[in-house]
């Protein structure tokens, strides 16, 4: 890979999700979840931590359509043009609560925990949501806000 051309060609659409804090306060353990596993699903496990192996591990979970990664406290969200079925209210039930690797990669994962910090910290809490043109920036400003929505008592759904 020359200078990320590679990357840029085939990921260019992808978001960088920033949390002030990333820490588990809280278990809740599901049951029955069948998760299949993509790649690696938080890529400071990767044996080499290079561009060329970020690039492949993107390229691998999108193909599997496993469109979230984390990187340490960071979400990487890859926009797949397509409809994906990551976005019920089972999901956000199944978010709710759970510790950052309870659960596949997920934009509720990243809310529930700035939702939860916001409630035991007392502090404002912050995401920085940062892509091209496309990338599906304001599409997942929408889940989070509808997830917040929902778990703190509103309605599911943001307009």
């Amino acid at each position: 890979m020359k200078n990320g051309e590679d990357l840029c060609t085939e990921l260019r659409h992808a978001i960088l999700f920033f949390a002030t804090e990333f820490l588990p306060h809280a278990f809740h353990w599901q049951s029955n979840v069948n998760v299949q596993h993509v790649g690696v699903e938080d890529m400071v496990l990767l044996s080499k931590l290079t561009e060329q192996a970020i690039a492949d591990n993107l390229k691998k979970r999108l193909h599997g359509n496993s469109i979230f990664t984390y990187i340490g406290p960071v979400l990487i969200s890859v926009n797949p043009f397509k409809q994906m079925p990551y976005f019920t209210e089972k999901d956000m039930d199944q978010y709710q609560g759970a510790a950052q690797y309870e659960n596949p990669p997920h934009i509720y994962a990243l809310a529930d925990n700035m939702y939860r910090n916001m409630l035991i910290d007392n502090e404002s809490q912050c995401v920085i949501i940062s892509g091209e043109s496309g990338a599906g920036k304001t599409v997942a400003a929408k889940y989070i806000m509808s997830y917040i929505s929902r778990i703190s008592g509103g309605g599911p759904k943001v307009q």
